[in-house]
């Protein structure tokens, strides 16, 4: 009777310690399941106003060219230009013929050797080029001041283990230094790795995807030919039909003599098409910057690391028992070398003295033989002028400018109103186009002052919306548009053009980091918070949005938001939608 209240005792303690491990139990596996999920950066969605940027690039244009014609039916004697030249007014572009000239010819022939002679002795006794000399000097220069500062870096060194007695203290800190650079590089390299395998496992998932994707376009593609091959009365698609299903299905709605079948099968083909064009669109938008950014810090502690241990080892090698020996030799070495590159200056300072006072003698001899051949010149050009039948057998620049292309040889006919050549007039300005969608057109106007995002150099480029008009390539979803250019700019250029359209207020805007994307369209992922026994918890819930506009940094939005909703701008790996996620601190 004694023996049961003490085994009701028992039970009673061994369930309480047994109460008490679960709850310890469970404190810890919540404690490490949290330090284990993805760590979120977070941003707060707030209203205000978006001023959305349209950016394009395009080449430059000359506004303004000038085509020179034939105006007569007549053999072109001689070619007087080439693309590229500049040309002012009343320039002789071309010489004229009715025939063969041997006159003409050797004349034309002896004002070529006139100028071959002219631009040989030019170039022969141009101004003296006394870059390489000065160069040359130059560097001696700078060889004779790092030698001085070597010669006195090693005098201070020489003097500084004369007398430093710190040695041990400063090898100290450095060693604390390198350690904590390591612990750094080490905690660097962890976050990098984590980076890398998110990101490789989003490019991994978004390729499987496209994959997908292409296999489902091509099975579709196999439905549309097999259809044609089962009713053969009907002609077998082209490639070009096939290239593009949503232009081919729109045809075939508008004949209205196609079956339903045969329209849902190149339905079903023109959607396997446009998801395709989506995952490559996915693919080709996944960022690496969190993991090159990570790869940056990893590279510097790395660099850092590397800095310290040689100041280390150089510090330990200088106060050695053969360092005060050592820097001794040094100062030494230093003395001679300073001497040598001093001699060597003046040698080279003397030397190029001489050669300016024998060059300046040589000039004064060359301007009278270059005077010479310039009347010869000219006198020549008068006899080519006469042989070729005056002005009216020669035509001249009617504008200045710069000749663009030359369309003709010489000795060919060409035919009334052939283009003989075409110069470009930058005097009426440059222009550039480029196409944007219908949507994005709709918020510029004529007049728009648009920014040269892309040109770094020179004057400022300012760029003016002149016209929005139907791109004759897309004239169903794009605009043209077309800007005037004034400043430091030339024909040829490539240039990047940002026009930002009028300010708007939006309820929800969030930041662009926020926002991605898959087949089902644009969304975010929003911060819900859950209560429970042991804290909060962090759910990533997806909320589907449309992009209403854009800046730089933020775009405006719309979908399932409160106030004071937060939503998931990084993540330190990948998220879906009801993951638990822990906040970053």
């Amino acid at each position: 009777m004694e023996s049961k209240p003490k085994n009701r005792e028992w039970v009673k303690n061994a369930a309480i310690i047994l109460l008490a491990i679960l709850l310890v139990l469970t404190f810890f596996s919540n404690t490490w399941r949290n330090h284990n999920l993805p760590e979120v950066a977070t941003a707060n969605v707030s209203g205000g106003p978006i001023v959305a940027k349209v950016r394009g690039s395009g080449t430059v244009i000359s506004a303004g060219s000038y085509q020179v014609v034939a105006q007569r039916t007549q053999e072109i004697r001689a070619v007087m230009v080439r693309a590229g030249q500049e040309v002012e007014t009343g320039d002789v572009l071309f010489v004229l013929g009715d025939g063969d000239s041997a006159e003409l010819e050797a004349a034309q022939d002896q004002l070529r050797q006139l100028q071959i002679s002219y631009q040989r002795s030019a170039l022969g006794g141009s101004a003296p080029d006394y870059s390489g000399d000065e160069r040359r000097l130059a560097g001696l220069a700078e060889d004779y001041n790092d030698a001085l500062a070597a010669y006195n870096a090693a005098v201070e060194e020489y003097n500084r283990r004369m007398n430093d007695t710190s040695a041990s203290a400063q090898i100290a800190s450095k060693q604390a230094a390198l350690k904590q650079a390591q612990k750094d590089l080490d905690e660097a390299t962890r976050v990098r790795d984590a980076y890398k395998e998110a990101y490789d496992t989003l490019v991994s998932q978004a390729a499987d995807e496209l994959s997908a994707k292409e296999q489902e376009r091509l099975t579709a593609r196999q439905s549309v030919l097999s259809y044609y091959e089962e009713h053969n009365t009907l002609p077998m698609p082209t490639e070009e039909e096939l290239a593009d299903p949503a232009a081919t299905l729109s045809e075939l709605k508008e004949s209205g003599d196609a079956p339903q079948e045969l329209l849902d099968i190149w339905e079903s083909y023109a959607d396997a098409d446009e998801a395709v064009e989506d995952a490559n669109l996915a693919l080709s938008q996944i960022s690496s910057d969190s993991l090159d950014t990570a790869q940056d810090k990893v590279d510097t502690l790395t660099g850092q690391i590397d800095s310290l241990q040689a100041e280390i080892d150089k510090l330990i090698a200088t106060f050695g028992s053969a360092g005060l020996q050592a820097a001794l030799e040094a100062k030494n070495a230093a003395k001679d070398a300073l001497d040598t590159a001093e001699d060597a200056y003046l040698t080279a300072e003397q030397a190029l003295n001489d050669k300016m006072a024998a060059d300046n003698k040589s000039a004064a001899l060359l301007g009278l033989d270059l005077a010479d051949l310039q009347a010869q010149i000219q006198k020549q050009k008068n006899l080519i002028a006469e042989l070729s039948g005056g002005e009216d057998n020669q035509i001249v620049a009617n504008v200045s400018g710069t000749v663009q292309s030359v369309e003709v040889t010489a000795g060919s006919k060409p035919q009334k109103d052939t283009v003989l050549c075409t110069i470009d007039v930058p005097d009426q300005g440059y222009t550039l186009s480029f196409s944007v969608s219908n949507d994005q057109a709709r918020r510029l106007r004529p007049g728009d002052t648009a920014t040269v995002t892309n040109y770094y150099w020179g004057s400022q480029i300012v760029a003016t919306l002149e016209s929005i008009k139907t791109d004759p390539k897309n004239p169903q979803t794009n605009k043209l548009l077309t800007f005037t250019l004034e400043g430091d700019v030339s024909a040829g250029s490539q240039l990047t053009i940002s026009v930002g359209s009028r300010s708007a207020s939006y309820d929800s805007i969030v930041p662009n980091s926020a926002i991605r994307s898959d087949a089902n369209g644009s969304f975010v992922f929003k911060v819900e918070a859950k209560n429970s026994p042991l804290g909060n918890r962090y759910i990533a819930r997806r909320v589907s949005v449309e992009v209403l506009a854009s800046d730089d940094t933020n775009s405006a939005v719309t979908g399932d938001f409160g106030w004071g909703d937060y939503v998931i701008t990084t993540s330190s790996a990948p998220i879906q939608n009801g993951d638990l996620v822990r906040l970053a601190d």
